[in-house]
Parts: structure tokens; C-alpha cells; sequence
């Protein structure tokens, strides 16, 4: 015999609540104090109790699903980027479906299409591209989607982006104070907006003190961006100093690095992007540019929220600002001489 589907009453008996509180707690329409919320949760997970949500979009039309859909989760940004997504998603009484686009702009398509089943009443999208997908030219209309670190410059949609150029002008001036004139800008994708913008505020920096910055584009995965970059060193002479515009570019630059016996902080300094454990559990730790992941999620969740509630008085929030961690990788240009 199968087993009986735990309803909303036996969990509202079980909490000593009503059920009008039982819902709240996991619709998230009305406010509920978080210890009472989370003594409800409890009582729930005791007896098993899940959502019946083909059974209240049928009652309310909400389905209470939001899709978040991303290029890449094999990149930890992004994965990073779905963990506090979800969390705030949770609280609310949301719950998310995570989707892969694998860098691919056909794959994206087919992804949107399947995920229009799900009824959503939102969706939260990091594009292949700054080219915006066609098909969410026409779903804005039927329900809010933000848009997050791509394609953030189309207008028509609210975007949640952190301030690029800055962020490279960030790690050049620190770059620069340490006497660094000759710069690598290791790029993954120069048609990206904010691989253009962080490369920009590099080269202008740099330029400004006096020296220059040259651009090397290797692609997004780390295996083959080591090669081409490796390719790019053989045939110049070595810079001074490295800034990978990327989590991906700056693994890549580390693996070159270390396949070519280069000291990182000594034979050459280096500045990479976003900010994971790995970067300081190292012989020699990496100084990175860390990017508010935390605060585009919850803004790119709360700006969501006040959408699908109908609140059109809530204004998008300005470019995030990145921040910088300073470790050994970054030395005097006087200790990182160069090497023919």
C-alpha cells in the first residue's frame, strides 16, 4: 500500500500553529517570525512532510519555481552564485531549478524551452553572451527575469552587474605601486562586456603610471588557456606581471605557470579572479579581486522577489564594487624582473 501524502493539518497539530501559518512558512506570501518558522520546518521534516505543488499552483496559479540558469557549473562562480541564490530562495518558500547552458548558445534555447514546463514565476539568468537569448525578449511580459554579470547592458531588463573596469583598475593600481610597468592580461573571451571592461581598466591604469599592458585571449577552460598562453609566453618576452580576468583564466595561467617552472611571486607576480580557498592553501598564496557573490545573489533575489509581488517602485542597485585580497603572489617589480 502506498504510503499517505502527510497534509498541511497534521503539520500545523504537530507545530501547535494553525494552518494558515503552515503555509505561510512555506509559500512565503506572509511574514512569519523566524523562530516560529523554523520550529514549523522541523516539525515537518519530522514527519516527512513536502509540498504538494502541482496541487497549489492548481489552488493559487503560482507555482512557487524559479529557474536559475547559468553558462557554466563545472566554473565555481557560478555554482557559488546558485548556493546563495537558493538560500534566499528558501526562505522566501521558492524553490529553484538549476539549469546549464554549457557556453552554448543552442543549448541555452532548448534549456529555456524545457524549463517553460515548470510553470515559473520568475527567472533568474546569467547568458551565454551578451547577445540576450531572443525567447526572453517575449517571456518578460509573461514573467520578471533578472539578468546577472552577462548581458547586463540590454536594455528592458533588470540586470544585477559589479563595476569591471573598476575592479582592473583595482588590481593595475596595485600593480603599478609595486613598480610593475609591463602587465599580461590574460582574457578568457574579449566579446564579453566585462572581460572588456576589467581588461580596459587594466590597460588605462597601467598606461597612466607610465607602462603597458598587452591582451592575451585563451578561452575559457583552463587546460587549453594554459596552452595558448603558453604559446604567447614562448614568443614574447616576459612581463613583470600577470592579471587573469577570470576564475578560468586564472587557473589556467597557474597551470602555464607551473608547467614552465616559473616561481609565482618571484620569477613573476600574479593577480587573479574571484576569490576560492584553493588560492590561499598554495605555497605561495594569490592575491585576487573578489567579487561580491553574496551581495549579487541576494540582489539579484531580492530585485526577483519585488518583480514577481508586483513592486515596480524597486530600483535596480548600482555596479557592485569588487575587493581586493592581497597575498604573496604580488611582489615588487624589482623581485620579479622578468625572464627572456
Amino acid at each position: 500500500m502506498a504510503k499517505q501524502r502527510v497534509s498541511i493539518k497534521q503539520v500545523a497539530d504537530a507545530a501547535g500553529v494553525s494552518t494558515a501559518t503552515v503555509s505561510n512558512v512555506f509559500s512565503g506570501k506572509k511574514p512569519v517570525k523566524p523562530e516560529l518558522a523554523e520550529h514549523v520546518r522541523k516539525e515537518a521534516e519530522k514527519l516527512g512532510y513536502s509540498i504538494n505543488r502541482a496541487a497549489s499552483f492548481l489552488r493559487s496559479g503560482e507555482s512557487g519555481i524559479v529557474p536559475v540558469l547559468v553558462p557554466d557549473l563545472s566554473d565555481p562562480f557560478y555554482t557559488s552564485l546558485i548556493t546563495e541564490i537558493e538560500s534566499h530562495a528558501q526562505l522566501d518558500g521558492y524553490e529553484i531549478i538549476v539549469a546549464n547552458s554549457k557556453d552554448d548558445a543552442e543549448t541555452e534555447r532548448g534549456r529555456i524551452s524545457a524549463l517553460m514546463s515548470w510553470q515559473p514565476e520568475g527567472m533568474i539568468v546569467v547568458p551565454v553572451s551578451d547577445d540576450v537569448p531572443e525567447q526572453l525578449f517575449d517571456l518578460r511580459d509573461k514573467f520578471p527575469i533578472v539578468l546577472v554579470d552577462r548581458g547586463t547592458e540590454v536594455e528592458g531588463f533588470d540586470t544585477i552587474r559589479v563595476d569591471n573596469a573598476e575592479a582592473g583598475a583595482q588590481a593595475a593600481a596595485h600593480l603599478a605601486e609595486h613598480g610593475h610597468r609591463t602587465v599580461l592580461i590574460v582574457a578568457s573571451d574579449m566579446r564579453l562586456h566585462g572581460v572588456r571592461e576589467r581588461s580596459r581598466g587594466v590597460v588605462e591604469t597601467i598606461e597612466a603610471a607610465g607602462g603597458s599592458a598587452e591582451i592575451v585571449e585563451v578561452g575559457p577552460v583552463p587546460k587549453v588557456g594554459s596552452v595558448h598562453l603558453g604559446r604567447w609566453l614562448d614568443a614574447h618576452q616576459m612581463p613583470t606581471a600577470i592579471f587573469a580576468v577570470t576564475d578560468m583564466t586564472t587557473l589556467a595561467t597557474l597551470t602555464c605557470l607551473a608547467e614552465r617552472q616559473f616561481e609565482v611571486g618571484k620569477d613573476v607576480s600574479v593577480i587573479g579572479f574571484d576569490d576560492y580557498p584553493w588560492m590561499s592553501a598554495r605555497r605561495t598564496p594569490i592575491t585576487a579581486i573578489r567579487q561580491p557573490i553574496e551581495k549579487m545573489a541576494s540582489s539579484a533575489w531580492t530585485m526577483l522577489k519585488s518583480r514577481m509581488s508586483k513592486d515596480d517602485e524597486f530600483a535596480a542597485p548600482k555596479p557592485l564594487k569588487c575587493t581586493m585580497e592581497i597575498r604573496a603572489s604580488t611582489q615588487d617589480a624589482k623581485l620579479t624582473a622578468g625572464m627572456a
